[in-house]
């Protein structure tokens, strides 16, 4: 089936939410053919992001829409680990020279609070930085500030890959 028949197919018996989520998926992938965001993942979670060069930390927000909560109207925490993830090895990689990537070799999660709200935001920073690991920290906050999780991981030092 063609992409156009698809989405004809799905409008069909759409209800406005419906028309919402298809919206935002398609923003999001806007997002990252205009390379607005460098990933499919990034453009999809329409990540907003920055590193803070004078603390060594990086932020990362995510608005809290349909499209990642679970049947109870809450942030999937799966989301929410992807999210820790994500903020977490940017971060990583951006304290490495540019011959160096950092890839997840450990990750534990505290989840503490409900991801509700209109958005959620990570604040990553670098617990330990070595030769071959580096151990980060990351919270992620609800807009009202409250912690929704905690985490640490370890990411393992390797050699970029460059595409040909």
């Amino acid at each position: 089936m063609k992409i156009q028949e698809q989405v004809d197919q799905y409008l069909q018996n759409a209800t406005e939410k419906d028309q919402e989520v298809l919206e935002f998926v398609l923003e999001g992938l806007l997002n990252k053919q205009n390379q607005i965001n460098r990933s499919y993942l990034g453009g999809l979670l329409h990540e907003t992001s920055y590193f803070n060069e004078e603390e060594l930390t990086f932020h990362m927000t995510i608005p809290n829409s349909s499209i990642i909560q679970n049947a109870l109207n809450i942030a999937h925490g799966g989301i929410t680990a992807t999210l820790l993830d994500s903020a977490m090895g940017t971060l990583a990689i951006h304290v490495l020279p540019s011959h160096l990537a950092a890839v997840t070799t450990e990750i534990k999660i505290n989840y503490v609070g409900p991801g509700i709200g209109e958005k959620l935001t990570c604040d990553a920073s670098i617990i330990h930085k070595g030769s071959k690991i580096i151990v980060c920290e990351g919270k992620v906050y609800r807009d009202d500030g409250k912690l929704v999780a905690h985490s640490t991981a370890s990411f393992f030092i390797i050699p970029r890959v460059t595409k040909d």
